[in-house]
């Protein structure tokens, strides 16, 4: 018991110190408590001092935003009030010109011993002449431009012009129709019919009956080889037969009939910014307001140098949303601080959603030449809408993606499978986009594709595509991704391939392709069977092949300054559609011209189109129009549908009604090239480059229009499958956009996107 005791008494002494260590160890780390205390302290602040800083970003960049609202609201303001001032000072103008012109009409009728009537006046600056003649002061006209020391030269009012009926003679022909009236000391001479031949102008003349601007590169009218006269095709029928022209047929004011819109408003010489823009300085440019349109025509830097006769931008008046406005400093930066006020804004309306609209900077050569221009191009557009001259949108343009697709930049060719699938043509090979799904499908490697036909009827799809340009037909299998499917045919003669299509042997026969290699076509039969194809015959062109296409079940082969029409059975010879034995055709073996297209026009019509008019002949190759087409600037390609003719150039697309030969449409987009032989998809080659579709009346419904944005943040994700992307979103930034569509009630009702692809199945 002893013993228990003691060693229960040591124990119980060795827990006391062990729990006095334990204590005092305690009691040493106490010290460190309150540093553990700071860094939670400080965690919080620094969670605080975030989210405070978090939002006091947030009320900074709602700040700016209202300063920057609050900015283009004041300029807004400052515009409308130049803007007001400006009406105020034309309205008092107005006022005036029309008292001193009641005054001059009561003066002139007092004066008047032969009862002339004088058509009523419209209500603007403008006044159209008609048949009866009119006194040249009876009329609000433009002051000359040729009245400023700078053109004391040469302008395009004196054109000079060649006759297609003389080789290598260049008379020169005053610019005015107007001839002087002969002094009552002389006697006149004795009246006679024009000498009128085709003429080729050099530089942007007028119309002597009209007063509109003679469009296009060459063979733009008549010209009288004894007087002053010259006039458009269509005009040569309406205008005075007697030469020279009567004296009071001559005194025609320069101005619009505004029921037709035809006619010249102003013309002159203005400055526009240089292509790099106006810090790289400014050009010189003669402007034509005429027919409703904007010409704007480029100088070359070298003095004294008539404009030729391409234009380098149109711009149409009838456009509802055109505006014409002064500018302030900060629209231009880089101008001088005394070229502002002689500086004005043309502004087109917004072709494409996402894309700016086409804006043109003016420099007049003085401030009050700038106000004349702002004031006709403003009251010719009020007139044109007054009288309801709309301009026809026959092309309505969309984006046929989102332009962050990268192989849209290297698309050489495309075309559309169905409603919902595209197929480009690029650098890498040929891709199918699901514009309502963004599947991407790489369909064929071959690298370049620069031509895409589809044979549907057989399921085949052929290319040229790779180094060699050489001919390549693909099962319908491909477009889905199929590994299968990769088992293509190459046609082998077909190396250095120009253009190929496709079209029917006979009807309800089998399809057939027809291959163009230099001088060489090539026709072959295709079936779904492997090789695809089997070789039927060939024909050498009279010259190099520069297109192809199918016309009333025959096969239109185009070559420099010619086409001709080939039986694809071979049973009859060739028939030209350039005949040589008309008369009227023989100038283009003199000028060489490139073939662009030809399209059949009605019945028994075909319209062939060059790199410098266009030519409406009958089946046998001979004239059947008077009237040709005329290009308003170099042509780079041309496409069509039954209806309209779409034509590119550099400075945009112009269309022309097929049957009427009239000009209906202009889109001044620069830079834009088409994909397919219908011109329904294009190419922008802006920043991004951008794939555009032409809808219109023939193609409605082709192609469902997705909604793109820009800036999308979209990338080509991997899929199980190796020939399959999706193009869409990465989880991340998907997750950041919707936080951002949630901090702001406006984006939120675009979370949910427009419903696409549906069937009604019952109403409820």
């Amino acid at each position: 018991e002893k013993d228990a005791r003691g060693y229960l008494q040591a124990l119980a002494t060795k827990m006391t110190e062990e729990l006095e260590t334990l204590r005092s160890s305690s009691l040493g780390t106490r010290p460190l408590d309150p540093l553990w205390k700071l860094r939670r302290s400080q965690k919080l602040d620094m969670s605080a001092r975030l989210e405070l800083q978090s939002a006091l970003d947030a009320e900074l960049k709602a700040k700016q935003l209202v300063q920057e609202e609050l900015r283009k609201v004041k300029a807004a303001n400052i515009n409308l009030e130049s803007k007001l001032k400006e009406s105020e000072e034309r309205r008092r103008e107005t006022v005036e010109q029309m008292n001193n012109l009641n005054k001059e009409m009561e003066e002139s009728h007092s004066r008047s011993d032969k009862g002339r009537k004088f058509p009523d006046f419209q209500d603007s600056i403008f006044d159209y002449f008609n048949t009866p003649s009119l006194a040249p002061d009876l009329t609000f006209r433009p002051v000359d431009v040729d009245t400023t020391p700078e053109r004391s030269g040469t302008t395009p009012s004196s054109p000079s012009f060649t006759s297609e009926n003389e080789d290598g003679k260049t008379p020169s022909i005053p610019a005015s129709p107007s001839p002087t009236p002969p002094s009552s000391g002389l006697t006149a001479p004795k009246p006679k019919a024009h000498q009128l031949s085709i003429k080729t102008f050099s530089s942007p003349t007028l119309c002597s009956h009209c007063t509109s601007l003679m469009v296009g590169i060459c063979r733009q009218g008549y010209g009288c080889e004894v007087c002053s006269f010259i006039c458009h095709i269509s005009c040569k029928d309406r205008a005075p037969l007697v030469c020279p022209i009567p004296a009071e047929q001559a005194k025609r004011p320069q101005g619009i009939d505004v029921q037709r819109g035809i006619g010249t408003a102003y013309k002159g010489y203005v400055r526009i910014p240089k292509p790099s823009g106006v810090k790289k300085g400014w050009q010189r440019a003669f402007a034509v307001v005429s027919d409703c349109k904007l010409f704007l025509y480029d100088i070359p830097e070298a003095k004294s140098t008539q404009p030729g006769v391409v234009a380098s931008l149109v711009l149409d008046l009838r456009d509802e949303e055109l505006s014409v406005s002064s500018v302030l400093e900060s629209d231009v930066i880089h101008a001088t601080k005394k070229d502002i006020p002689c500086i004005f804004r043309v502004t087109s309306s917004q072709l494409i959603p996402q894309f700016s609209s086409v804006s043109l900077l003016v420099l007049a050569e003085s401030e009050a030449e700038k106000k004349k221009w702002v004031r006709i191009l403003e009251s010719l557009q009020s007139l044109l809408t007054k009288n309801q001259l709309k301009s026809q949108q026959v092309h309505v343009l969309h984006e046929a993606y989102d332009a962050s697709l990268p192989i849209i930049k290297t698309t050489q060719c495309a075309t559309v499978l169905d409603r919902e699938r595209i197929a480009l043509g690029t650098e890498d090979g040929l891709f199918v986009v699901e514009v309502t799904r963004d599947v991407i499908v790489r369909a064929a490697d071959s690298k370049k594709v620069y031509q895409i036909e589809l044979i549907p009827r057989e399921n085949i799809i052929a290319l040229i595509c790779g180094r060699n340009r050489q001919v390549h037909l693909h099962p319908w299998g491909v477009l889905e991704g199929s590994e299968s499917s990769f088992d293509s045919s190459k046609l082998g003669e077909t190396k250095n391939c120009q253009v190929m299509t496709t079209g029917v042997l006979r009807p309800g026969g089998p399809a057939c392709l027809l291959a163009a290699v230099k001088r060489q076509v090539q026709c072959y039969e295709i079936s779904r069977a492997k090789p695809y194809q089997k070789k039927l015959w060939e024909v050498q062109a009279p010259d190099t092949v520069q297109w192809l296409g199918m016309l009333r079940d025959r096969l239109c082969v185009g070559y420099s300054s010619g086409f001709a029409l080939l039986a694809l059975q071979g049973e009859s010879s060739p028939i030209s559609l350039v005949s040589p034995a008309d008369p009227s055709l023989t100038f283009l073996a003199q000028q060489p011209m490139d073939a662009l297209h030809a399209q059949a026009v009605g019945a028994n019509e075909v319209l062939l189109c060059f790199s410098k008019l266009g030519i409406y002949v009958n089946g046998q190759g001979r004239r059947s129009r008077t009237q040709e087409l005329m290009w308003p600037a170099t042509p780079l390609a041309c496409c069509s549908n039954s209806s309209h003719l779409t034509v590119y150039s550099e400075y945009g697309v112009d269309v022309f009604d097929l049957h009427t030969s009239e000009w209906v449409q202009t889109v001044p987009l620069r830079k834009i090239r088409p994909l397919n032989a219908e011109g329904t998809l294009n190419l922008l080659s802006s920043e991004p480059p951008r794939l555009i579709y032409f809808s219109n009346t023939s193609s409605e419904g082709d192609l469902t229009i997705p909604e793109t944005m820009d800036n999308s943040k979209k990338l080509m994700v991997r899929t199980r499958s190796k020939r399959k992307f999706l193009f869409k979103v990465s989880e991340e930034e998907r997750l950041q956009q919707i936080r951002e569509k949630l901090r702001d009630p406006e984006l939120r009702s675009k979370m949910i996107s427009n419903p696409t692809n549906f069937n009604h199945v019952a109403h409820m």
